[in-house]
């Protein structure tokens, strides 16, 4: 991700959970350590879920999935804050197999939730309260929600860039004008009486670029939504309804695989539908406009980002555009030293049958996973695992 074209005949030294090199072959680096084999494979970023939910009734299976998946982190943007905290401590204490975890906490909502991840906020009292518990749980960034009043959306700001970390919501303004990081959804609820983002026949206008491209905001459209895109990965390849790893879902999970094949096979050839297209030309000119596009799902199934990203191609991305919303873009969205294949960063690298710059489809087809520094074999994830029997050594 550092370039359009891939690099060939390259070895990729690590230690720790480190990048240390990125050089032509040499024998010599072959000597010592662990040798993981890419021969007649390509080594790409590990894929980032900018915008997901993570609930502790998935169970532990949920991790190996994203892993399998070739998903080495996840954003979840609204979830009982002891859970997201204790999934993030897990996966970072090697005591869990599954991808590095940044997260919210509750949602910021005002007075009243619809949805169980939320916390009703009842007075600006109430609000500080749970401000210093995002700081004491060392939250990663703050969610303000559809209800939450611009003076408290303000503070909600203030207080999260006192402490470093970053703010979102699913508005443009007010938004952009207290200072809040990043914007979900292409499209979503907002009960404070602004505009949406766009209008009838998912429009969106100039006023939209010009607020999300120079307030140097970052925009995840969660585009994939429709499942188009992610029922044409099913239809391109008949084999995907029964990759094994699907079943490492929940069934009602995987009856949601059962209606993407079926999708993807009733749509076969199908040109993108109005819907698409129009929230398509408004993520390509708030790209055109200065934001950074990311990749994000608000599902917990997988699949799904890889999805989000050929809908970023469907729309007008190149294939490297579109990978960089779930490599590059999301890390420098979320301040994590990763996204990229190179010296200094994360070991966090997968390594798949094909050649994504070339053909898209190759994300999903997962051979091998790299989190952390931590080698995961495809096979291994796919096992129900005794204790400790999950191989999560280092190269």
């Amino acid at each position: 991700m550092k370039s359009p074209t891939a690099r060939t005949n390259v070895d990729i030294v690590i230690e720790g959970n480190r990048i240390r090199s990125v050089q032509p072959h040499a024998s010599a680096l072959h000597s010592e350590g662990r040798v993981v084999d890419a021969t007649d494979l390509t080594a790409m970023p590990g894929l980032i879920d900018w915008h997901t939910h993570l609930q502790s009734e998935y169970g532990e299976a949920h991790g190996r999935a994203y892993l399998a998946f070739g998903v080495t982190t996840v954003q979840s943007l609204g979830g009982p804050p002891y859970e997201a905290v204790e999934a993030r401590e897990a996966v970072d204490a090697n005591k869990r197999v599954g991808p590095r975890v940044f997260s919210t906490g509750h949602l910021l909502e005002y007075q009243r939730v619809y949805y169980r991840m939320g916390i009703a906020i009842s007075s600006p009292a109430h609000l500080e309260i749970e401000l210093q518990r995002a700081k004491a749980l060392q939250y990663d960034l703050l969610k303000s929600y559809v209800r939450l009043p611009d003076r408290q959306q303000k503070r909600v700001v203030e207080f999260a860039h006192s402490i470093g970390i970053p703010v979102t919501t699913h508005e443009i303004y007010p938004a952009s004008f207290s200072g809040v990081d990043a914007t979900e959804h292409f499209a979503s609820t907002s009960r404070r009486g602004y505009s949406m983002k766009q209008g009838p026949l998912n429009r969106a206008y100039e006023d939209f670029a010009l607020l999300i491209g120079r307030s140097g905001r970052t925009f995840d459209a969660t585009i994939g939504e429709d499942d188009f895109a992610t029922s044409r990965l099913f239809a391109n390849d008949p084999t995907l309804k029964d990759d094994a790893r699907f079943r490492l879902y929940p069934a009602w999970l995987q009856r949601q695989v059962v209606e993407l094949d079926a999708r993807g096979t009733r749509e076969r050839g199908q040109p993108i539908p109005p819907i698409l297209a129009g929230n398509g030309k408004m993520v390509m000119d708030a790209m055109r406009a200065g934001a950074t596009i990311v990749g994000g799902t608000d599902r917990p199934l997988a699949i799904k980002v890889h999805g989000d990203v050929l809908s970023e191609n469907l729309i007008g991305m190149s294939p490297y555009e579109a990978l960089k919303t779930v490599t590059v873009n999301a890390a420098r969205g979320l301040a994590l030293d990763a996204g990229t294949i190179e010296a200094g960063k994360l070991a966090d690298i997968v390594i798949v049958d094909g050649n994504p710059l070339e053909q898209l489809d190759a994300t999903h087809k997962v051979r091998r996973v790299i989190a952390n520094g931590r080698v995961y074999e495809v096979d291994e994830l796919l096992k129900v695992p005794a204790a400790g029997s999950v191989k999560r050594s280092s190269p």
